[in-house]
Formats: structure tokens, sequence, C-alpha cells
């Protein structure tokens, strides 16, 4: 049978199929942002006189923080789940402890069980942290690839908007139980899915690796061409690794391509949670209070927050797949930067008598920018750089360590933000997230390359820098091959 003839058997469009098994990390990642906007609701709800579970301040702080602590166990688990299980096993399995989470959350009696359940939902959040963005850049094509991983950015902000909106019409305990249903879904659409093409090589199977490669991608010559350079790109990288397991993870530590990326993610990870990625949703009706000086019911400006945080990160999917990735991120950091100082300038000198009570909401308006800002590029291109920037062999690996400073920020940042409201207020705050943004941007601004519209192969030559194309003739036959696919695939479109 013919590749045209099994091209036409295929009814399914490759890019729907791509579509469905993305949807599933989609679905999961709605849940995170869930997780983390729940507090929001959740704990004005105790403090209301009728509550009969009680919280301290304490209990408050820890509640919205544990996940952070709990992110860094799933994420120790997340590598050697991905190497050893697979990214399709690994997304599944990540499903169980943040269902279990949000049953023992909606059922609790008193602060422990709220406790424990919010740590299940941070474990299963931790491994779903480093597998996300590692299992949508490896179900997609490279024209598809940037809009897919800008899905995450999406999701979150949907997550977090559905979180706010079910939590301001019903009950907390209602609302924990329409949040944990997205796990159910994202279960079923993930399972509906093969393994993904470059695990399975990367694991010899190269019988399978084709058979998942052709569903996710077709039988056209282009795809086939892509597939035979994944194959053979692997080959090389297994003759490598030889010895004893320790000196191959010093040998990889070693190695440019590995620490350089690393190294990156450290930098990109820091930035979006110093830029109150999880802060804002966590604690969204006492920052609105203040901001708006109580001109705004703290409801609505909560909801003002999460609707365009939302509209933002359905732009954010056009732009990233239009624009560079570069562009796109230090547009993000210039916009929040200012806006923050904006925003602080204006708090101070409202607190001094220099803003007329009739005037007082006027820090939302930079503070909506700022929203506007991190939306666009601080939140969706970190993803979208975690699942492009690592090479196959060392991706798990480079995943884990890149997220333990996802977790630990979430933790420190979330943990601190309410001392940090009471004795340095929102405006103070604001400007040390101002200051934070503006270091890791500068970093960033010497170390990221651009990746946009390059195949995964390709971004993994740029780190071992291009000399390989000159000492390693087999590296210069691949790149030539994919300037080839590159030359066909503009030709198609």
């Amino acid at each position: 049978m013919t590749d045209a003839v099994l091209y036409e058997k295929q009814r399914v469009p490759p890019f729907m199929r791509q579509l469905l098994a993305v949807s599933g990390v989609v679905l999961y990642m709605i849940g995170t942002g869930a997780n983390i906007a729940y507090p929001g609701v959740l704990l004005e709800q105790l403090r209301l006189p009728e509550s009969t579970l009680k919280l301290t301040s304490e209990h408050e702080s820890w509640i919205a923080s544990i996940l952070g602590l709990a992110l860094i166990t799933g994420i120790v688990v997340a590598p050697f789940s991905l190497q050893h299980l697979g990214r399709r096993v690994t997304n599944q399995l990540s499903t169980l402890p943040s269902m279990g989470g949000w049953a023992l959350l909606v059922t609790a009696k008193g602060p422990a069980a709220l406790l424990i359940g919010r740590s299940l939902q941070g474990f299963g959040m931790g491994v779903q942290a480093a597998a996300a963005p590692v299992s949508i850049a490896e179900y997609s094509a490279p024209k598809h690839r940037g809009a897919f991983l800008a899905t995450i950015a999406f999701s979150f902000a949907t997550g977090m908007l559905v979180a706010h909106i079910f939590g301001t019409l019903l009950y907390w305990r209602t609302a924990g139980i329409a949040c944990g249903s997205f796990y159910v879904v994202s279960l079923i659409l993930i399972s509906l899915s093969p393994e993904t093409p470059p695990y399975l090589a990367s694991k010899g199977l190269n019988i399978e690796c084709r058979k998942s490669f052709r569903w996710f991608r077709g039988y056209d010559h282009i795809s086939e061409k892509e597939l035979t350079v994944l194959l053979n790109s692997q080959r090389k990288e297994e003759a490598t690794h030889t010895g004893s397991r320790w000196r191959n993870y010093l040998d990889i530590a070693k190695r440019q391509e590995f620490y350089k990326p690393t190294v990156i993610m450290m930098f990109m990870f820091i930035l979006f949670q110093i830029s109150g990625m999880t802060v804002v949703p966590s604690y969204t009706v006492t920052i609105m209070m203040e901001v708006t000086g109580g001109a705004i019911e703290s409801y609505t400006s909560m909801l003002m927050v999460d609707v365009l945080r939302f509209a933002t990160a359905v732009l954010a999917c056009i732009v990233v797949n239009k624009l560079n990735r570069r562009t796109v991120l230090f547009l993000g950091v210039t916009i929040s930067v200012a806006s923050l100082l904006l925003t602080s300038i204006l708090l101070y000198l409202r607190d001094f008598g220099y803003i007329p009570d009739d005037y007082k909401w006027l820090p939302i308006i930079p503070t909506m920018s700022y929203i506007f800002g991190k939306t666009l590029g601080i939140l969706p291109i970190p993803w979208a750089i975690a699942g492009e920037i690592f090479p196959l062999a060392y991706r798990s690996l480079g995943s884990g360590i890149s997220g333990m400073f996802l977790s630990i920020m979430f933790f420190v940042v979330v943990k601190t933000a309410p001392a940090s409201f009471r004795d340095i207020g929102v405006s103070g705050t604001f400007c040390v997230y101002a200051f934070c943004i503006s270091v890791c941007g500068v970093f960033l601004y010497f170390l990221l390359p651009e990746t946009k519209g390059k195949t995964l192969y390709e971004i993994e030559c740029h780190f071992k820098n291009a000399d390989v194309n000159v000492k390693d003739t087999s590296e210069n036959d691949k790149m030539l091959e994919l300037e080839k696919i590159e030359a066909g695939r503009d030709e198609g479109e």
C-alpha cells in the first residue's frame, strides 16, 4: 500500500489528532489554573461569620503556598517517570493525586484536611509542570508547536477565571467539585492518544515510533523525512551513552547543550513567579481592594482581572505563533515593569493625599496594564521555551531541574506575599517585583536564543554551536536534510 493511499485512508487530519492529544494536557493545565486561583475564593468564604470551618491567618498563608512545597516532590518524581514510564503514562498518573486532592478538599472538616488536599494537588501539578511542555512539544508539528505551547498560558488563565466564577456563584465545596471535574475529562483524552514519537525513538522502539509519528503527522513525504531524521539522530545519541550511570550524569552536566538551556529555564521560571503569576490569583481580592481603594467591589474587580487575563491569554496564543519568542517575552517584561512602577507611584501619591477621593480608583489602570503585559509575554513564553529548548536525551532531566526552581519560587513568593503586603504594602511589593523582573529580563536578553520556526533538532544544534556541522559529517547531513524539509514545507504552504 503506497504512502498516498495510506494518507487518504487517514480520515482525521494530522492537525486534529495533534489537537486531541494536546487537549488532554490543556484540560489538566486548566485544572492547575483553578488550583492556583481557588484560595482566592475559598479563603474569602471561610472568613464569613456563618462559616463553620475557621482558619487562622497562618493557616490561610499555608493553604495558598503549600502547593509550592508539594510541587517540589512532584517535580523530583517527574524526570524518572517521564524517562521510564513515558509521557503518556506520566500524564495519566498525574491526574490521580489531583483528583484525590480535590475530593479530600471538598469533604474537609478542618484545616488539616485542606492542607493535605492541597498537597496532593501540588504533587500532581509538579509532575505535570515537567510533563506538559515536553508532551505538547513532542505531539506537535513545528509549524503548530508555538500555538500549542501557548495554550498552556491560555489554560492557566481559563482555570483561574473558571475557579473565581465558580467561587463567586457557588458554595466553596460545590465549586471544588466543578473544578476537579477537569481532571476526569483530561484523563479520558490523554488515554485516547498514543505515546509521543520522540520518547519511543529514545527507547529504540522504532516500529512503535513510526506508527505513532504517522498517527500524529500523517504519511506525506515531508513528514517521512522528518521521521527519518528523528530515528537517525537518536541512533547516534544512543551510541554516545556508555559507561556507568553517574559518569553519564557528570558528562551530561558538562555539555553546553544541557547546562545552557537549564540556566535559561531557571531564569525563565524565576521570572514567571516573581512577576506575581501565582501571587495575584491567590490574593486577587486583597490586592484589588488596596489598588481600587474600595471604590470597586472586590469580587467585581477580581472578575475584571480574570476576564482581562483570559482575553490576553487568547491573544497570546495568536501572538506567540506569529511573532518571535524574544519579541513577545521582552514586550511583556517592558509593559509589566513600567506598569508596576506606575501603579506604585500612584498608590504612594494617593496615600499622601495628592489624589482626590473621586479618583482613588486611578491605580487600577496601570494595574490592568500589568496584568495584560505579564499574561501576554511572561506567562506563555517560559512554557513555550520549556517544551523546545532541551535536547531529547536530556529533556526529562532538564525539565525536572528547571521545574524545581519553578516550585521553590512558587512557595517563597506566595508564602511571603501576605507579610510583604502587611509590612511594605502593595505599592512596595510591586516595586520589588518590578526590580526582580528587570534583573531576570536583562539576563535573558543575553542568554535566550530565538526558537520560533525551528525544529527541536535545530534548536539542539544551536546549543552545540555551529562547529558541530564541521566536525561531524553525520550532523551536517542531518542539518542539510532539515533544510530540505523546511524548504518543502514552505513550498507546501
